[in-house]
């Protein structure tokens, strides 16, 4: 990451430029091919020995659901390859180019999930119970499917700060600019 970004983001508005100007950047920790939100804020982290999350970890964890809902027109939260990250509305358009896939070419679980969120919005527990996913032991199972979703630019995670966790809806109805 350039140096001049490293703890410079102390506000939402900030976090907010920081995102428009580098295009792209992960969520935690650092990153070999990106920025990351985490390296970008400067805030106290949790000191060793103590419990809960440091007022840095809270900025990051709420900023990366609080962004995209604030500035819907211009940042995106999602999930690549390579992980979680936070974008500009141009790059979201380079990867959903490169990325999306119909859903014909998806799996069977996938494609399942996929039709019952085009009926309603739905957070993981509904979702798994009205797919029949529930338990531990289809825990994989589903993950696998959402996550097919996700990084084939069909589902992305609602963006509303009133939502509780992650609530899932169409790409095409959050973002019908897009091909």
């Amino acid at each position: 990451m350039d140096k001049e970004w490293i703890a410079s983001v102390r506000t939402i508005e900030e976090a907010r430029d920081f995102i428009l100007k580098v295009e792209i950047c992960g969520i935690l920790g650092r990153s070999k091919t990106m920025p990351t939100l985490w390296e970008a804020v400067d805030a106290p982290d949790k000191v060793p020995g103590a419990t809960g999350w440091g007022d840095k970890m809270g900025y990051v964890w709420g900023w990366k659901n609080e962004l995209p809902a604030r500035y819907p027109d211009e940042i995106f939260y999602g999930k690549i390859k390579s992980g979680a990250v936070l974008c500009s509305m141009n790059k979201l358009r380079e990867l959903f180019i490169a990325n999306h896939k119909p859903i014909s070419e998806l799996s069977e679980i996938a494609s399942k999930l996929f039709s019952t969120i085009k009926q309603n919005l739905a957070n993981n527990k509904e979702l798994k119970d009205m797919c029949g996913l529930k338990g531990k032991t289809n825990k994989t199972i589903y993950d696998k499917a959402l996550l097919e979703l996700q990084l084939t630019f069909n589902i992305v995670r609602v963006n509303r700060i009133d939502t509780d966790g992650d609530t899932w809806t169409l790409f095409e109805k959050q973002y019908p600019q897009f091909p």
